[in-house]
């Protein structure tokens, strides 16, 4: 049909809140502000907080099995996916032998403290506020293009930088998200460790949104689920593609993910055309129905 898809050919903030402002309902998927300013238009509004997928990889997986899902993951659409895998959390006996197939399937390892100190100045700027923000210009960019702009050598087809962090949530900005081919590397001792540096770094930024496990443990799988403060666990697959819905893993397909409350949203689900319906119902009244007593309720 004819205007089925407009568009504002040179948005503007201003522009942006009279848009919404005249639709019937807002669908706003970026940072906090957008959807700050969507739930402010005084129309119905759907708005989807931030990610920064936490990635746990468990004893016993195999994990030359994990590692190109991961990057495959990560280097997609050079990392702007919300979805991508943010982090790998490993077990700390484990740490080098993981590394090093990482580095076998394409990744360059930053762990010179000098290379991670410039990496972590070129991904992030300093805000008026005191806090981070990732550099606009290397949003979607390769990671040889990234590392080239933090002055460090790698191979010009590498497929993700791989780079140690120096600490978990606020102790170090690299657990925030990076919107390019970067994957900060945190290494555990037990299994409540790695699910506590996860929530740690969300509690940053990404509350709400999701977390990739490969492991084949449900007691793990569970605690997990059950300790960190996201709507979506995705297990053993590539989280950038198939968190927004697989025919996989039946979760709905979307490129708007819902937090819920944990991430400031009205939906803790994928959004998806149902959400968008007015839906209609007719109630007739049931034959022979009765009020249950108190008892009946409360047994």
């Amino acid at each position: 049909p004819a205007d089925l898809v407009l568009l504002v050919e040179e948005p503007s903030t201003a522009l942006s809140a009279e848009l919404m402002s005249k639709c019937d309902v807002v669908v706003a998927t970026g940072g906090m502000g957008m959807v700050k300013a969507a739930y402010s238009s005084g129309k119905p509004a759907y708005g989807v907080g931030a990610g920064n997928v936490q990635c746990i990889i468990d004893r016993g997986v195999d994990y030359r099995e994990a590692a190109p899902k991961i990057i495959e993951g990560r280097r997609f659409d050079n990392g702007i996916i919300c979805s991508g895998e943010q982090t790998i959390i490993v077990p700390k006996e484990d740490y080098a032998e993981i590394i090093e197939i990482f580095i076998e399937n394409g990744c360059a390892y930053i762990e010179r403290p000098e290379d991670v100190r410039r990496l972590r100045d070129t991904l992030f700027t300093v805000t008026e506020t005191g806090g981070y923000a990732m550099n606009k210009k290397l949003v979607g960019q390769s990671a040889a293009c990234v590392a080239q702009e933090a002055g460090l050598e790698v191979p010009a087809d590498t497929k993700v930088l791989l780079v140690r962090a120096d600490g978990s949530g606020k102790d170090d900005c690299l657990s925030k998200e990076k919107m390019c081919p970067v994957i900060s590397a945190y290494a555990y001792d037990t299994w409540e460790d790695a699910v506590a540096v996860a929530q740690a770094n969300l509690d940053v930024e990404g509350r709400g949104h999701s977390i990739a496990i490969h492991s084949h443990n449900k007691e793990h799988i569970e605690y997990a689920a059950n300790h960190v403060t996201v709507c979506r666990v995705l297990v053993n697959q590539i989280c950038s593609t198939m968190n927004g819905g697989s025919f996989f893993n039946s979760l709905t397909p979307t490129t708007t993910l819902g937090c819920g409350s944990w991430g400031n949203n009205s939906i803790s689900e994928n959004f998806s055309y149902k959400h968008l319906m007015n839906i209609t119902r007719i109630a007739y009244e049931i034959p022979d129905a009765k009020a249950p007593s108190d008892e009946e309720i409360f047994q």
